[in-house]
């Protein structure tokens, strides 16, 4: 018998992206997701395991590999105020920020609090030498024992509790220096024909999803053992779309990750064809 090959997505297992993937349960098309962690999914589709035709990447793992990406137009997750999704822990009697412990599943986020305190808390940045990030699994008290400051990357609704230490948004931060939104990731393939014929199908998923968000959050409060109202605020914070201010938010951060040291260059932003917007250039 012929051997059967599977068209997988790639997708980290992130609340904020339930409108996506909402549509695809009712889709004709013969997809399967592979949840994973963001720096294992831009592995997995560089290297092409596992017949991932698409994955959903942050805007640093497109950037590192952007000459041997499209982007799928018109849909990604972003989001320009708190939602506490990418929060910084600094310990309370550190004057200057050395050591962060950084979740080992993550890869933009590690980068966006590098620009947050080199740009917006430069008094506050490591007064000596580079900053030194130490991977550790996300378990926050344990990472301020073990560092000046803790990133903690909350891929489900985070409530937060009256002990909580106090935490920079760095989603909020980032808008406040740029006025942009930050973007969480987009849908990535490779230039073939397998990846090309799913980008519909992503789209109308995301149409799709974003007119039943009231049914998500239902889904995900179950889930995640909080209310409804918690649930549907949550969501509210996110926006579906890859417009212009949502590509300008995408530039602005590849470009800073350049200016930082961080990138070789500064890729351009390249869709796939079909109903995409014109190639956008982010330098």
């Amino acid at each position: 018998m012929p051997e059967v090959v599977r068209n997988l997505l790639g997708v980290p297992e992130a609340s904020y992206l339930q409108p996506l993937l909402y549509g695809l349960r009712d889709s004709s098309a013969d997809l399967e997701l592979l949840v994973d962690f963001p720096s294992q999914l831009a592995l997995r589709l560089q290297q092409r395991v596992d017949s991932v035709r698409c994955a959903f990447l942050s805007p640093i793992d497109y950037a590192r590999h952007g000459g041997d990406y499209l982007v799928v137009p018109g849909v990604g997750v972003s989001s320009s105020s708190r939602t506490d999704t990418i929060q910084l822990f600094v310990n309370p009697n550190v004057q200057n920020v050395e050591t962060i412990a950084v979740d080992i599943r993550v890869t933009s986020e590690i980068i966006l609090a590098k620009i947050i305190l080199a740009e917006k808390f430069p008094n506050l940045a490591a007064a000596k030498g580079s900053l030194q990030f130490i991977p550790m699994l996300p378990k926050r008290d344990e990472m301020l024992r073990t560092a000046d400051a803790a990133l903690v990357v909350n891929f489900s609704p985070h409530a937060q509790t009256p002990d909580e230490p106090f935490a920079l948004d760095l989603v909020d931060e980032w808008n406040d220096l740029t006025g942009l939104p930050y973007v969480h990731g987009v849908w990535v393939g490779h230039d073939e024909a397998e990846a090309e014929a799913i980008v519909e199908t992503l789209l109308l998923a995301k149409e799709h999803g974003v007119s039943h968000l009231a049914e998500i959050a239902e889904v995900i409060s179950t889930e995640h053992h909080v209310t409804r109202e918690f649930s549907k605020q949550y969501l509210s914070g996110f926006s579906y779309g890859l417009a212009e201010e949502e590509q300008q938010g995408f530039a602005e951060f590849v470009r800073y990750a350049y200016y930082h040291g961080i990138l070789p260059d500064v890729p351009d932003l390249i869709f796939f064809e079909g109903s995409a917007p014109p190639a956008q250039s982010v330098n």
